[in-house]
């Protein structure tokens, strides 16, 4: 019979732990195949959840290159609420020629009492343990995995910004289909600056809808315009020190939208040009359709101190003659601030 291990979670999204831990487990319960089973649903409140299937495609994603790393989608073939005791049931229903372990972190251990048919559970099925707390002692009937590298929270602290944590390649993924990109923004900028953000984006929407343009590319561009914005001086000169030298001559008022181009392309792995250019034109401006609804929101949007409902419904009409009317007077404030 083959060894499988089953790996449950709701990996939003994977993250190079969730890798370490696979390998790991795959290795001391000297396993054929280890199964990554990504939950249908998550009972978690206030999360930002990709869809199933876009959680499935980032785990194929994270373990193309090893080969005894699968994904199991069983978990989209059920209704209702996801117990594991189910799930098991139908496994080995499926699959007779198997032996299964399940894997799971010493946080669900110290609660296995309360899981549906846990009982049961053990005698269908021989679990594996990793530990998620120092203070977690993993005894028998579980199977102790040891697991360097296994970055607690780190699917939360991913959807909070910190990227590092998973791999370029998963980055570039959910920026291409537009996950966490709110809650990324909205742990970088302070609460004031995000309302600016909320409204611009929604306004930015508004424009692009009326003018044909692609809403995923109005939105991650309307979103990350000012990632860089609150960053500290010193930190927007190193930016700009490798990323564009020249412009350190520039007024630092425009310093954000060069380092928040830069940010969004060689951190959060935004590869689509139109959205780094418009990035980093939003305070000058620039003559492209996409830059133009993002250079127009980022100064008409409802939080501004001043009423642009006018330029607002100019630019729903003639969105070239807005932007002329917007960026001659942003010129002149920009002139000031070269003379500050």
């Amino acid at each position: 019979m083959s060894q499988i291990v089953l790996f449950g979670g709701s990996f939003n999204p994977v993250h190079k732990g969730h890798l370490a831990i696979a390998r790991a487990a795959l290795k001391q319960c000297q396993a054929d195949a280890l199964w990554f089973l990504p939950t249908l649903n998550s009972p978690l409140k206030d999360v930002e959840m990709a869809s199933f299937e876009h959680r499935c495609q980032m785990i194929e994603l994270m373990i193309e290159p090893y080969r005894k790393l699968k994904l199991s989608r069983i978990e989209a073939e059920r209704d209702g609420v996801s117990y594991t005791y189910d799930t098991v049931r139908l496994l080995l229903e499926r699959y007779p020629q198997h032996k299964f372990t399940w894997l799971m972190g010493s946080d669900q251990m110290v609660k296995f009492n309360q899981w549906y048919k846990h009982e049961e559970l053990l005698e269908l099925i021989s679990i594996a343990v990793y530990p998620r707390d120092v203070s977690h002692e993993i005894t028998a009937p579980f199977i102790k995995i040891e697991a360097s590298d296994i970055y607690p929270n780190a699917s939360q602290a991913i959807r909070e910004g910190k990227v590092h944590y998973t791999q370029a390649r998963i980055v570039r993924y959910f920026m291409e289909h537009a996950l966490y990109v709110e809650s990324i923004v909205k742990h970088s900028l302070s609460e004031a600056r995000f309302e600016h953000v909320h409204a611009m984006t929604d306004l930015a929407l508004r424009l692009g809808d009326v003018h044909h343009l692609d809403r995923t590319q109005v939105y991650l561009a309307a979103m990350l315009h000012d990632i860089a914005k609150e960053w500290p001086k010193s930190k927007l000169r190193q930016w700009l020190q490798f990323a564009h030298p020249n412009y350190l001559d520039e007024a630092p008022a425009l310093w954000h939208q060069k380092v928040g181009a830069a940010y969004a392309a060689r951190v959060l792995q935004v590869q689509d040009s139109n959205i780094i250019k418009a990035i980093a034109h939003h305070v000058e401006g620039h003559s492209d359709p996409l830059s133009q609804v993002i250079y127009i929101a980022d100064k008409c949007d409802a939080t501004r101190a001043y009423d642009a409902t006018e330029l607002i419904n100019l630019a729903m009409l003639d969105l070239k003659r807005a932007y002329r009317i917007v960026r001659m007077t942003q010129m002149e404030y920009l002139d000031k601030e070269k003379n500050i």
